[in-house]
């Protein structure tokens, strides 16, 4: 059985040679269509062997996925995005199961990898990483969701939806079926945040373009929810909720924690308890529903019941971090910062390498000048060295330099300029620490 490779690629540089190297003894064919790069990328994968051709964007991520598969000359198709991998110690996996006869298809297992495990998503809450994938380790946490990419080709285009593009719904009206595959495939796009945001607005006109098109389908209002969610554009989050629920008489439960959230954040606390209130089951306490309805709480100011839900949702599942921030920013608002520390310290210990919580953690020491700030942040840095954005190198800096040891303030900072090149503050830091060591 012939396999080939099909990917969509746009400024993929810095990603790409990854992915591919990481299927180049796994299939016999690589087709890559490039939707516009203006980078590298398609150098780089004309340099891995693969086949590329240029295709101009049409607002369509189906569209351009079709064009990807119909150059495939395979009699399977494995799909990927150039920031995904596959560990190499599965290939023999995937090889085995396209030499099943009856098999049509198969959904693989995506881990999307976070700095954080302070977020939700349409897979669920977050999961402590277990770091056992080597190239994952360094992140704290990930959020899992099935995706078919694994399928005999046909010569009819298979994917739908200009966004979150999919081919279940073919597979569906065929009546094929497609089971669950004993791989993983590993996402880092969530990553680089900054990139991300930057995409988001586009993505939410076309989810938008999408569910005008099609109004009554309940999954194109899900994915305008999913996009602006992400922007915390919560007028439409509501609206897209809402939308959903006229459609369907059960949603999963990222639509009512998105909807709560944004009656939440546009001042209507005593709505979104009565919005969550379907997927409030207090004996399957969600960690994520527990934290959202603290928020709420603590808005109403009902705050020994919003410290209670925070504590719950911790017992729930301590690696949920979101829970952990949420009691920590409600005891320092009510003054008690040395047990909000307390409570982030706890959150430390479970999730080592989480950045948010590490963030909050040398934020409040900062916030209150608290003399062991320069000590939090040198411990942010060595369990998250390209955490802080800078920030945590030039407080342990400041720290030095005020202790007379310009020295390693000046190491410090070039750790800090090796984490993130170019940081201006840093550089103005250093040049200031060595006139001063000069006079």
């Amino acid at each position: 059985m012939k396999l080939s490779l099909a990917m969509i690629v746009r400024d993929e540089a810095q990603n790409l040679g990854t992915c591919l190297g990481s299927v180049k003894d796994l299939v016999d064919e690589m087709i890559v269509v490039d939707t516009g790069s203006l980078d590298k990328t398609v150098e780089i994968a004309i340099s891995h062997g693969a086949t590329v051709e240029r295709f101009t964007w049409t607002e369509s991520f189906a569209e351009a996925r079709n064009k990807s598969l119909s150059l495939c000359t395979g009699d399977w198709i494995l799909v990927l995005d150039a920031d995904e991998m596959l560990n190499t110690e599965e290939h023999q996996i995937i090889k085995a199961a396209i030499l099943a006869p009856n098999a049509m298809g198969y959904k693989i297992m995506i881990r999307n990898y976070l700095n954080s495990g302070s977020l939700f998503g349409p897979g669920g809450n977050a999961k402590l990483n277990d770091g056992v994938f080597e190239p994952s380790a360094s992140y704290s946490h990930y959020i899992t969701q099935k995706s078919l990419r694994l399928f005999r080709r046909q010569d009819s285009p298979l994917y739908v939806g200009r966004i979150h593009e999919s081919v279940e719904q073919w597979f569906e009206e065929h009546g094929h079926s497609a089971s669950l595959l004993n791989a993983t495939i590993h996402h880092f796009g969530k990553i680089n945040s900054e990139r991300d945001m930057a995409k988001q607005p586009v993505y939410l006109d076309l989810a938008r373009r999408e569910a005008a098109d099609y109004p009554d389908d309940h999954i194109a209002h899900a994915n305008v929810l999913q996009e602006a969610l992400m922007l915390e554009d919560w007028p439409t989050v509501l609206e897209a909720a809402r939308t959903y629920l006229k459609l369907k008489s059960s949603a999963p439960a990222l639509v009512y924690l998105g909807g709560a959230k944004a009656l939440i954040s546009t001042g209507k606390p005593n709505e979104a308890l009565e919005f969550i209130a379907p997927i409030d089951n207090e004996s399957t306490a969600d960690p994520a529903v527990l934290e959202l309805k603290a928020e709420a709480l603590q808005a109403l100011g009902k705050i020994q019941e919003a410290i209670d839900n925070c504590l719950l949702s911790i017992d729930a599942e301590p690696n949920y971090t979101a829970s952990y921030i949420r009691l920590a920013k409600i005891l320092d608002d009510h003054g008690d910062t040395e047990n909000a520390r307390r409570i982030l310290e706890a959150g430390l210990d479970q999730n080592t390498q989480d950045q948010k919580l590490w963030e909050f953690f040398v934020g409040l020491s900062a916030k209150y000048k608290d003399a062991r700030v320069g000590q939090d942040a040198w411990h942010a840095i060595q369990a998250v060295p390209k955490g802080g954005q800078g920030i945590w190198h030039m407080l342990v800096a400041q720290v030095l330099n005020s202790q007379g040891d310009v020295e390693e303030a000046t190491h410090v900072l070039d750790l800090g300029l090796a984490a993130f090149p170019g940081n201006l503050e840093m550089m103005e830091m250093q040049k200031k620490f060595a006139g001063a060591d000069r006079v």
